[in-house]
């Protein structure tokens, strides 16, 4: 069970998936879905909403498996069984672009997320003002659901799609990943980081959360806290192409060591065999009793 089985209401579908003599539960979740957050975008829905299911549908599990260690502090309140497996891409899939595929100038600053959190790429709209003050670059959002625009910045609003996905991350040049230092944000588990550095493009992210465990500051990407920072690096990344091909190496090496499916799938895939086998054990042993 992924997150949940219905978006609103109560855990009542859940819960009675959950019933004995059903096949064992394994809830997943990868965002800190037991908070009231409400984005600008769900809004209207918030009110359905009930947070407070979530250590109902934990306490039901027969296994919980989360995507960082804040996500899995929370389980373990509520199940002991409980795995963290973290958020990992296809890394045979989201490849970095051939060397010289791209020659095009002005660089291209990229943000790839969601109508629900386009927020965040709004919010750093005084950076990028600043940057754009002294270096040339575009900035290409994809994903936001309206067009976002910062005046003084050169904006290009891209459609997304899952079969342009990765295109879409190869034609950045520097991937942005802002976030608020919130409970919210804590409950990441730094997805969009993970998919720029895969496909080869060094990253500059808010020091927040998992956030802060991907990236090495300096090393694989850079963190960063607060405007000044912010722009130091966007500025160091634009006007050094040997800096952002190390990078970009780095980051690349970083997720085909810890990120990857082909790292994470076995884990995944013994837990999953490990809770049947109990389910197995005690259907045989409640047989034989009876």
């Amino acid at each position: 069970m992924y997150r949940e089985i219905f978006p609103i209401g109560p855990a009542v579908v859940e819960r009675l998936v959950a019933r004995r003599g059903h096949p064992p539960i394994v809830f997943d979740f990868d965002d800190a879905i037991f908070l009231p957050a409400v984005s600008h975008a769900n809004r209207f829905i918030s009110a359905l909403k009930y947070p407070g299911k979530v250590k109902t549908i934990i306490r039901s599990a027969d296994h919980v498996i989360a995507g960082n260690d804040y996500l899995a502090s929370y389980a373990e309140r509520y199940n002991r069984s409980v795995t963290t497996i973290p958020t990992c891409v296809d890394t045979d899939r989201f490849v970095p672009r051939a060397d010289g595929a791209r020659t095009a100038t002005p660089p291209v600053i990229g943000w790839i997320g969601s109508p629900t959190t386009a927020i965040y790429i709004a919010d750093l709209a005084p950076v990028l003002r600043r940057v754009a003050e002294t270096d040339a670059f575009v900035a290409r959002i994809s994903g936001a659901g309206a067009a976002i625009e910062m005046p003084g910045v050169r904006m290009e609003n891209a459609r997304w799609s899952l079969d342009d996905e990765v295109r879409l991350f190869n034609t950045c040049d520097i991937g942005v990943y802002p976030l608020t230092d919130d409970e919210w944000s804590r409950g990441k588990c730094g997805f969009k980081a993970i998919q720029f550095m895969a496909c080869g493009v060094p990253v500059v992210a808010s020091a927040v959360g998992v956030n802060r465990e991907i990236i090495q500051d300096g090393v694989n990407g850079f963190l960063a806290s607060g405007e000044a920072e912010w722009v130091d690096k966007i500025r160091r990344l634009l006007n050094d192409a040997t800096l952002r091909r190390r990078m970009a190496e780095a980051g690349r090496r970083t997720v085909e060591r810890s990120y990857s499916l082909h790292v994470h799938a076995p884990a995944l895939a013994s837990t999953l065999r490990n809770v049947v086998d109990v389910w197995r054990g005690g259907r045989t042993a409640a047989a034989r009793v009876s």
